[in-house]
């Protein structure tokens, strides 16, 4: 029995020592953290999107004060946060996002494009893009919603098998692009307040291909490309925008109103309110 209690003893002797030398270590070897890292931590979102190209906020937030610089800056947070975090490292310039608004090359619902086999898969896009099953049109939207489970803010709604953008929740985090395996998403230059324009389509198909898989697919008939002063080109039989040579929204809408399939798309104001 005393060889018990000797033995409870030794033991928690050592266990009350290493708890003194673990407290002395801890103190000893601890790094202090600068404190703007907290303060930055406090003007960011907070929604840990990712679009900065670090894990989270609090990573951005030491990475930007270790480097001393804000990097592609805060998306969600825009120009005011950025400089906010810009003012509080010393840093005078800080990252000018051009003005971009997201797309996507694929305009049809569910009604207007054709599925003639049963896709029996995982319900995602990577895995219905692998097997070519889930739609004929083997460039269109699967409409699976792999790009709306990946953005961090909820700005891609997919109804009917089509995606839906709103503006005001998108921050061009470009992770939509990233995630969807026919690439159908892009950023495009944009000004403020003005409309922008895009071909709804992504087939590079001959027209009687896309006639027979999508009612609202691009034929390549080229009438948007032979109006005076048109930016709108052909390419692979499909129609592309040159957006640095858009002279006027004047031809944009001419061309818009003349497309026989309307998969020219046309948003009033993508900083403003939601693509419909």
């Amino acid at each position: 029995m005393k060889e018990i209690e000797i033995v409870v003893l030794v033991l928690g002797l050592m266990g009350f020592l290493f708890s003194l030398l673990l407290a002395f270590l801890s103190k000893k070897l601890k790094v202090e953290e600068d404190s703007r890292v907290e303060k930055i931590i406090g003007i960011l979102p907070g929604i840990n999107c990712g679009a900065c190209g670090f894990s989270g906020c609090a990573a951005f937030a030491q990475a930007v004060v270790k480097n001393s610089k804000i990097f592609s800056g805060c998306l969600p947070g825009g120009p005011q946060v950025n400089k906010e975090i810009g003012a509080l490292i010393g840093v005078s310039e800080v990252a000018n996002v051009q003005n971009k608004a997201l797309i996507c090359h694929c305009g049809a619902c569910d009604k207007e494009k054709l599925t003639s086999t049963l896709y029996q898969g995982p319900l995602t896009c990577a895995a219905a893009h692998i097997s070519g099953g889930a739609l004929d049109c083997s460039w269109g939207c699967l409409g699976l919603g792999d790009c709306a489970m990946a953005c961090p803010t909820g700005a891609l709604v997919v109804k009917e098998r089509k995606v839906y953008i709103d503006y005001a929740k998108c921050i061009n985090c470009g992770k939509c692009l990233r995630e969807c395996p026919r690439n159908l998403f892009e950023l495009i230059p944009v000004e403020k307040n003005k409309p922008i324009y895009y071909v709804a389509c992504n087939s590079k198909e001959k027209a009687p291909v896309v006639k027979k898989a999508c009612s609202k697919g691009c034929i390549g008939c080229g009438i948007c490309v032979k109006l005076p002063g048109s930016p709108f080109y052909l390419s692979e039989n499909i129609s592309y925008i040159a957006y640095q040579k858009i002279p006027s929204p004047e031809i944009m809408e001419d061309a818009r109103n003349r497309c026989p399939t309307e998969c020219i798309i046309k948003v009033d104001s993508p900083f403003r309110k939601s693509e419909s």
